[in-house]
């Protein structure tokens, strides 16, 4: 981070304007200047004086430059949203499992009972010598209901082990892009996606609108010759953390704000 400043730099208001302004960033020029002005407004509220006013034309620019770690965001936002429709699939396959597996469980009770009867009532009319015609035939019926019942089992088993496969690639897919998406964003970084000199202002990635504006505060912090501070809950700090996240302006932040701007 690198800037400029003054000994006073709240003397005169700083005019600026819109300057580079690369669409890519989904937002149009209007948005930028409304969180822009936005931004402004947490120091003049502090300080109780008009610092910085818009004003086409003016030689302050505060540029929007679509560099490659936007592009990144981008990519981590589609994945993050690939992420929840995963995991919407793997909470239906399971589900899914889930059912196959106690069909099965119900399929196996009844065959495994079915199958006892069966083997009691063949060893009982072999120890009889053989049985009836009318015996034979129930038995060959229970033959041919456990061979329909076996069937129907096996079928039941390849869906549970079909669904355990499809689940567990499934969160093995997940888990993939959970690390590509880590890889791609970090939701506490520093403060490094903007920069000022004291006569311009370049924003090159943000994640949301709240944290354009969180970043636009950080710099026009700056542009009023403040430094970064110590306390992580100070949108002056260096990194951009939970803590300071809402660009909300610390008691650190305004005692540096009088500090530079010698407020009374």
């Amino acid at each position: 981070m690198w800037y400029t400043y003054t000994d006073n730099p709240c003397r005169h208001v700083i005019e600026y304007d819109i300057g580079i302004f690369d669409d890519r960033f989904r937002i149009t020029e209007s948005e930028a200047l409304g969180r822009i002005q936005s931004a402004e407004e947490r120091w003049e509220d502090a300080a109780g004086q008009d610092l910085f006013s818009y004003v086409p034309g003016a030689e302050f620019k505060i540029n929007f430059i679509f560099g490659e770690e936007q592009e990144k965001r981008y990519q981590a936002d589609e994945i993050s949203d690939s992420l929840d429709s995963t995991k919407d699939e793997i909470s239906s396959t399971q589900q899914q499992y889930e059912q196959a597996r106690a069909d099965f469980q119900r399929k196996k009770s009844s065959y495994d009972s079915l199958l006892a009867q069966y083997n009691r009532d063949v060893e009982y009319w072999n120890s009889q010598g053989g049985a009836p015609e009318n015996e034979f035939n129930k038995l060959e019926a229970q033959k041919k209901t456990l061979e329909s019942r076996l069937a129907a089992l096996e079928t039941a088993r390849k869906k549970v082990n079909r669904l355990a496969e499809a689940s567990n690639n499934t969160i093995n897919d997940y888990n993939s892009t959970v690390e590509t998406f880590n890889s791609l964003y970090d939701s506490s970084y520093e403060f490094d996606a903007g920069n000022t000199d004291g006569t311009e202002i370049n924003i090159y990635s943000y994640d949301s609108l709240g944290e354009l504006e969180t970043l636009l505060v950080h710099e026009f912090g700056h542009v009023l010759g403040i430094d970064h501070l110590d306390n992580p809950e100070s949108v002056m700090h260096y990194l951009l953390n939970e803590d300071n996240s809402l660009g909300n302006l610390h008691s650190d932040d305004i005692e540096a704000l009088s500090l530079s701007c010698n407020l009374d």
